[in-house]
């Protein structure tokens, strides 16, 4: 008798813990996966309380930068630099842009309000310090807690507020958020974690031309979504691009089709991409070119290459326009700002047609 009075109560106790731990499971995924913005609230544009109107001008230039929330080569490692390790990294993105002066930056991995960069605003940080007038924003991951890296638990991300944007001296018209498909092949649970891939679209008043710019960032681990993902763009990019002058810009998370290394990467042992269709659909495309173009890179591929950036191996960023609405000056990868990223920015220099 007492043998099962025990036993009942072991099994009990053990109900107990595994009812417990399923509820806290529970209420920390729901709770983890919220986000605290309204659908509203996910895209808008800010006008700088001081405006900074640039002299009517026929040259422009635009970068693309995946500013890596300025973590730099530990970017998604299990380590959480000190403040000062970002601190630095701004200032030399700040440097980047002071020697370059683009009219125009569309930003991927910015953070606006996140734990693992210490909930500083970068993109107001950077207008501001550097007389944009205008900003628009599109976030793409808005999570109260995000556990990862794994482990230890000191370096998780947790508290999320990241996404995409564009910098501009010109006055900003619209701003759109057009989100991408998840990755296919992953459980329900790291969808729910994981952050939103999107396209951003910012229309901008450039001396009475509606310039139309997209801002992308491709899924990175799993090719079929990232395949799916570039179709979705271009379909978006071909709306655009017979009304208004388009660039498309972003970290594609892709190699182009001719590259003459499409894997066996030191940093990256399990990326291969060379059965990769993402790019293709670009650079074969109608009214569709790339800022860098071809002869320049097989003159000297290895100047084009963006990631990772203290030892660049391959393409990842892009910038595309529409031949028919823009004429091509120079387009090239600045190392200026060192491994501020994980990745180098690409900039264009550009003009319109009419």
């Amino acid at each position: 008798m007492k043998r099962d009075y025990f036993i009942n109560r072991v099994l009990r106790s053990a109900g107990i813990f595994t009812g417990g731990f399923i509820i806290l499971t529970v209420s920390f995924y729901f709770w983890g996966t919220s986000g605290n913005l309204t659908k509203e609230e996910l895209s808008k544009i800010i006008e700088y309380q001081e405006k900074y109107t640039p002299e009517e001008e026929n040259i422009y230039s635009i970068m693309t930068y995946n500013i890596g929330y300025l973590s730099g080569m530990v970017n998604n490692l299990p380590v959480r630099e000190e403040l000062t390790f970002y601190q630095s990294n701004m200032e030399k993105v700040l440097k980047l842009f002071s020697e370059i002066k683009p009219n125009f930056i569309g930003f991927q991995e910015i953070d606006f309000n996140s734990k693992r960069s210490y909930f500083i605003n970068q993109l107001d940080t950077i207008a501001e310090e550097k007389e944009y007038g205008y900003s628009a924003y599109s976030i793409n991951w808005d999570k109260n807690y995000i556990p990862f890296p794994y482990w230890p638990l000191s370096v998780q991300f947790g508290k999320m507020l990241s996404g995409q944007a564009v910098l501009s001296r010109y006055k900003i018209l619209e701003n759109t958020l057009n989100v991408l498909s998840k990755p296919l092949n992953t459980p329900f649970y790291y969808n729910a974690f994981y952050l939103d891939r999107i396209a951003q679209v910012t229309k901008i008043n450039v001396n009475k031309k509606t310039l139309v710019i997209i801002n992308v960032h491709l899924e990175a681990f799993d090719q079929k979504t990232r395949e799916s993902q570039a179709g979705v763009v271009y379909d978006l990019y071909n709306r655009y691009a017979e009304d208004f002058p388009v660039l498309l810009i972003g970290d594609f998370n892709c190699m182009p089709p001719f590259a003459s290394r499409i894997n066996n990467f030191p940093d990256s042992p399990n990326i291969d991409f060379s059965d990769e269709k993402t790019m293709e659909i670009f650079f074969k495309g109608n009214n569709i070119k790339e800022a860098i173009p071809f002869e320049v890179y097989k003159e000297n591929e290895a100047a084009t290459f963006t990631y990772p950036s203290e030892q660049p191996n391959r393409r990842l960023d892009y910038i595309f326009y529409n031949p028919s609405e823009i004429k091509p000056l120079i387009g090239y990868v600045s190392s200026l700002a060192g491994t501020a990223s994980d990745h180098l920015p690409v900039v264009f220099q550009f003009s319109f047609r009419n």
